[in-house]
């Protein structure tokens, strides 16, 4: 990758540090790279510097090339959860430019290092993940270009279906009863231990042999871990899962903190660049345009993240002082921070509202017409939320298995249920991995409960349920 390092930092990026530092932000050491507009391109398709190869992130690529040509888009800097914290920068960014990004860098690096959700992540996942790379490209050459590549496909297919609690590091079922304590009598005193030798207790009788536990024990979400353990995989097909999996981990609280996250780097610029004395008056009226970019609110059907954090961050700044941010940026996330901290009264000031089709039922060929539905603060949080939950993605759970068949359920089809082209090539991508039939329990489209059945044909088939 072409990247040219920042070594020794520019004294203006150093002075906005230093003010950072003085402000009361806690972060990471950081790293800064400039690159060009290409290399920017892959770091925003890729997520990380060096990544094992994907055709998907080609399209990514592609697409970032594409709107940014057209001027559609411009990525000024990309800043990575690590220790350090790599920073690069977009090398066409002018001074005024950079020292903005450099503030806003700095309070996004604060973030990752404080913030609850952040605190299991693997802060080296930049050499981390070059190191998957290099295991996925000996595994190409071993078995061949085509077979590792369906397996990252089918992984890729899976990767958002994770239970972020329970953690990346997970025992099987089976290690996990083994490690429980046995039952254990309390300590007794002397005259209970005398009585105990002159009637002892008789012997409990041998246990009787028992059903083995159900597999799953309980429903399980993370999809890709049931399947590392209990599908009959190679090796190289497993570690495939398992590195997708482990990758999946240390994206998901970026994605569940997006709104705040931004918010909070946001707030965090215009504070330092604000209140810095040593702007000119030209550079003090080119930040001023800058931060208004990015604050605008966005379209009128999709909200810009930056604004809505900003703009609860302020809000809760002015109402409760500037002490309650640190909290926030320390517990919070993106579903917790509208749901507390998004008032009624902020939401009118920004004219939000949920929206809809006007008709369950469009014309063949055309888009459904919207309409408003509401301005019900509740529902506006809900609407807000939902897309934040889980990955964006249904609730799929391994609910049993059982004479060899892995039986799937979607535990939230009463709110949606699935786009069933999808779900039935999902299903059949598990199918490969168990080496077995698989049935999925969900939802259609007008809310009608069926089941998918795969049993190793070309596509799954559909079966109504009834109750």
């Amino acid at each position: 990758m072409s990247a040219m390092p920042l070594e020794p930092l520019p004294p203006r990026f150093q002075e906005v540090l230093d003010q950072a530092r003085s402000l009361g932000l806690d972060f990471f050491e950081l790293r800064f790279e400039v690159v060009p507009e290409e290399i920017m391109a892959e770091l925003a398709a890729y997520g990380l510097p060096t990544r094992a190869q994907h055709w998907s992130y080609g399209q990514v690529y592609n697409r970032n090339r594409l709107f940014g040509r057209m001027g559609l888009s411009r990525i000024y800097e990309i800043v990575l959860n690590n220790d350090p914290a790599h920073a690069f920068l977009l090398e066409t960014n002018r001074p005024v430019e950079n020292l903005l990004v450099v503030a806003h860098v700095a309070a996004h690096a604060d973030f990752f290092k404080n913030n609850a959700l952040f605190q299991e992540t693997n802060r080296h996942m930049v050499a981390e993940a070059a190191a998957h790379a290099q295991r996925i490209d000996r595994y190409r050459e071993e078995v061949g270009e085509e077979r590792v590549e369906h397996v990252m496909d089918i992984a890729m297919a899976l990767e958002q279906h994770i239970d972020f609690p329970r953690g990346v590091h997970r025992r099987r079922y089976e290690e996990e009863r083994g490690r429980r304590p046995a039952a254990s009598r309390p300590p007794r005193d002397p005259d209970e231990e005398r009585l105990a030798e002159l009637f002892p207790e008789e012997e409990a009788p041998p246990e009787r042999e028992t059903a083995p536990p159900p597999l799953p024990p309980h429903p399980e979400r993370d999809l890709l871990w049931f399947l590392a353990n209990y599908a009959p995989l190679t090796d190289w097909e497993r570690d495939i899962l398992e590195i997708q999996r482990e990758e999946s981990y240390y994206f998901y609280p970026q994605f569940a903190t997006k709104i705040l996250n931004e918010g909070w780097a946001t707030y965090w610029h215009a504070r330092i660049l604000g209140e810095a004395g040593w702007l000119t008056p030209e550079e003090t009226l080119e930040y001023a345009r800058l931060h208004a970019a990015v604050v605008q609110p966005g379209s009128r059907l999709q909200i810009n993240p930056y604004y809505l954090g900003y703009r609860i961050l302020r809000d809760v700044e002015e109402q409760s002082g500037p002490e309650r941010l640190w909290q926030l940026r320390r517990e919070e996330d993106d579903v917790s921070l509208i749901q507390n901290f998004l008032t009624p009264e902020l939401a009118d000031e920004m004219e939000l509202f949920t929206y809809g089709p006007r008709s369950r039922f469009a014309p063949s060929g055309r888009e459904p017409e919207l309409e408003v539905k509401s301005r019900d603060i509740d529902q506006v949080r809900e609407f807000l939320c939902r897309p934040r939950y889980n990955y964006g993605v249904p609730l799929v759970a391994v609910s049993e298995v059982r004479h060899g068949q892995l039986y799937l359920e979607q535990l939230d089809r009463h709110v949606s249920g699935l786009d069933l082209e999808y779900a039935k090539k999902t299903l059949e991508y598990i199918g490969e991995l168990w080496r077995g039939p698989v049935r999925l329990v969900t939802a259609d489209s007008e809310g009608r409960e069926l089941e998918l059945v795969w049993e190793g044909q070309e596509e799954p088939r559909r079966r109504g349920r009834s109750g």
